[in-house]
């Protein structure tokens, strides 16, 4: 027989485990439910937690965010995607039974109230280690917060984040209760952007990457300025992060941490062709639009590429406004059916329904699929990766 410690350790694990989704409708279910309703604030009182909020505007916010941190003068605050999150209930067991008792409210059976305890307490102590987890983050990467810039990051593992939660009052805390919070959640940044949570927990080799990246895209823009003669070796790069960051490494992790990010050698590199390829004659850019479709988009076959008109996209390499590279048997009919309601891809729907676009093309009556094939293999060959709405390529 297992202990009541241990049952409830399992319980508590699976309650965690729950995606946001599932753990919003379960309180949303217990607000809702009779009990709860007919309940005063004497009986059941939500406290939201210190630098915890919520917010009307959910602009950005999808299922699986949990929270917006944003920065004031004051600080650091939180702002909660549901209300539920962003505090705990107190929960007047003794008062609410002698209401029953005088008829002041129903007799409801002691296994509701039983059950509407302990939905309580798992909800205040999912509530509360997640808060003290978004805590300790503030704590620990306040300058990438304050920045949103990659190059800021602190390393920061799940062991030291619990042991900062324990001194700071909350004993009933470890690492693996940290990751079965923080799987399968986001956070936006100050800055708006959308990132896992976990990716707040990088190692030492992660946060060395970034710098490799960082580096590297130095190397693009000064070989762009005719500024360096040729690509940086692992060599350089080595002498690069110890002289301009403080980065101490052997040449061995340079070339493990290129690599990780999908970089080839400093010789390939040197030959990589560049994207667009000399033989590709695009079009001038064009806005995305129903009217500029209609005056500028040709009826006939060819390949199209659509852009950002102000905004970067990060990919390994080196950022760019390109997030798709297309073929059609009618350009314009192709490019008129993505403003509409129709579209599967998602991606691209976000891009063009969320900024302002640009499309241009390159008119092509044959081959034009394999003429598209090979622009996509150079566009990763330039980027390190195929563009973002691509789903194949």
């Amino acid at each position: 027989m297992l202990s009541p410690e241990i049952i409830g350790r399992i319980i508590l694990s699976k309650f965690l485990s729950l995606s946001l989704k599932n753990y919003k409708n379960i309180i949303k279910e217990l607000e809702n439910s009779h009990i709860f309703r007919l309940s005063s604030t004497e009986i059941i009182n939500f406290k939201p937690f210190p630098q915890a909020k919520t917010t009307n505007n959910f602009k950005g916010f999808t299922q699986n965010i949990l929270a917006k941190i944003e920065r004031n003068s004051e600080g650091f605050h939180i702002f909660y995607s549901f209300p539920g999150f962003a505090g705990q209930y107190s929960f007047n067991q003794e008062k609410l039974t002698k209401l029953i008792e005088t008829g002041c409210l129903p007799n409801f059976p002691e296994y509701q109230i039983n059950l509407l305890s302990r939905r309580l307490r798992l909800i205040n102590t999912r509530n509360k280690i997640t808060y003290m987890i978004l805590m300790g983050i503030i704590e620990h990467q306040t300058a990438y917060l304050k920045s949103c810039n990659p190059l800021d990051l602190k390393p920061l593992n799940r062991v030291k984040l619990s042991t900062w939660i324990k001194n700071n009052g909350y004993k009933i805390i470890d690492h693996s209760i940290i990751s079965r919070v923080v799987n399968g959640t986001y956070i936006l940044l100050p800055n708006g952007k959308k990132i896992p949570l976990r990716n707040l927990f990088p190692t030492r080799r992660e946060i060395h990457k970034e710098f490799i990246k960082e580096l590297l895209r130095r190397e693009e823009r000064e070989l762009k300025l005719n500024r360096l003669n040729r690509p940086y070796s692992d060599e350089k790069l080595q002498k690069l992060l110890k002289k301009e960051y403080g980065i101490i490494i052997s040449r061995r992790s340079v070339s493990y941490g290129r690599k990780l990010i999908g970089a080839p050698s400093s010789y390939r590199r040197n030959k990589k062709d560049k994207y667009p390829p000399k033989w590709v004659n695009f079009s001038s850019y064009f806005p995305l639009s129903a009217t500029s479709i209609k005056i500028n988009a040709p009826e006939g076959a060819g390949i199209y590429e659509l852009s950002l008109e102000s905004s970067n996209i990060e990919y390994p390499y080196q950022p760019t406004k390109i997030f798709y590279i297309g073929c059609s048997q009618n350009i314009r009919k192709r490019l008129r059916s993505y403003l509409g309601s129709s579209t599967k891809n998602k991606d691209l729907s976000y891009y063009i329904k969320g900024y302002k676009c640009l499309f241009r093309f390159i008119p092509s009556d044959n081959g034009y699929r394999e003429k598209e094939k090979a622009l996509l293999q150079n566009f990763i060959k330039s980027y390190g990766t195929r563009p973002k709405c691509n789903k194949i390529g």
